[in-house]
């Protein structure tokens, strides 16, 4: 690595070959080689090394990942028991293993490795109560921030069903401009970026719509705090500028109940349906939880839990997982939560 004039290493001369050559020095006497890299960063390293987000989000690596790998530990240990066990000959063998419990061991496996078996703890990325029992039952829940004792609250009973800590579920949503049908999380690529989903529940209804303007509204009065990327990516070609790029820490996307034909896309605020003068408009920022004309409804805001009506904010990670939850008229707490994370510009 480079060292600049005032003491601080270059982050431009930071290279995959860096940081394999750190790993290697710190894996010693093993060794540690690869033939391909599909990607070579993780977004809290990155995010620090960029200069956008506080060291302290480093000890989350710890903090949530250790219990989660005890626990897979001790399941793998019961997994493999399970399968070298012999299976009940009938309900009155008490020596055989239960068809019922090898069930759920297999669907256990099932989440841990799609990913959903994991449940992150509360932390400065996870605003969530360290006491389940009070998350579902119409109470906030938060975490403190431990640089100043702030406490970031979430609503998990705006989204009963999209659990913090746990990665964010994908339903099948409608592009509002063209109406292809779409998963979610097409839409949520694991490129550094934390994913500001606005479920705007029933725009038709003129109160809801002055919410939605309202909190975009809101976003924007504090964009010099939460810069977002003005574009979305193409999945297959980037068409970012760079600078624009590096400066971006979240994207926001827009899912609506109201039928397509109910509401014309150009009523949203600029915002959420961004134009630029190179590019035109942002045909790939929102969507509608419909009936598509091939295939069918999936009721995306019935799997999320979500009011169809009010709708709320979700906040998801750049590794998928949900960070936070809230109403729309609650900015402050989402800026509370970035705050306690990124560095003031």
């Amino acid at each position: 690595m480079v060292i600049r004039n005032d003491g601080r290493f270059d982050r431009s001369s930071i290279t995959p070959d860096t940081i394999l050559q750190a790993a290697q020095k710190i894996m010693k006497p093993y060794k540690l080689e690869y033939k391909h890299r599909d990607w070579w960063t993780v977004y809290q390293i990155a995010m620090v090394i960029k200069g956008l987000a506080k060291p302290s989000i480093l000890k989350t690596y710890e903090t949530e990942r250790r219990g989660i790998a005890q626990e897979l530990i001790a399941f793998d240990q019961e997994y493999s028991r399970l399968w070298s066990s012999r299976p009940k000959k009938d309900t009155q063998d008490q020596d055989g293993l239960s068809m019922v419990e090898f069930e759920r061991a297999f669907v256990q496996q099932q989440l841990f490795s799609s990913g959903f078996g994991v449940h992150y703890s509360p932390s400065l990325l996870t605003a969530k109560s360290s006491d389940a029992a009070t998350e579902m039952n119409g109470s906030s829940t938060g975490a403190t921030n431990p640089s100043d004792g702030d406490v970031v609250t979430s609503n998990q009973h705006l989204a009963t069903k999209t659990v913090l800590g746990q990665r964010f579920p994908s339903f099948k949503v409608i592009n509002h401009s063209d109406a292809r049908s779409w998963h979610l999380a097409h839409w949520l690529p694991s490129d550094g970026l934390f994913h500001i989903l606005l479920f705007a529940g029933d725009v038709s209804q003129p109160a809801q719509m002055t919410r939605v303007r309202n909190f975009a509204a809101e976003i924007t009065a504090r964009s010099h705090m939460l810069p977002l990327q003005r574009r979305q990516r193409s999945r297959k070609i980037s068409r970012r500028r760079p600078s624009e790029e590096r400066a971006a820490v979240a994207r926001l996307l827009t899912i609506h109940s109201t039928p397509r034909q109910a509401v014309e896309i150009h009523h949203f605020p600029p915002l959420l349906f961004p134009y630029d003068e190179e590019l035109g408009y942002d045909y790939n920022c929102i969507f509608v939880d419909g009936e598509s004309y091939y295939e069918g409804h999936e009721r995306a805001y019935e799997g999320y839990g979500i009011n169809l009506v009010r709708g709320c904010v979700v906040l998801v990670r750049p590794d998928q997982h949900v960070a936070w939850i809230g109403e729309l008229e609650d900015v402050q707490g989402l800026e509370r939560y970035f705050a306690g994370i990124l560095v003031e510009p």
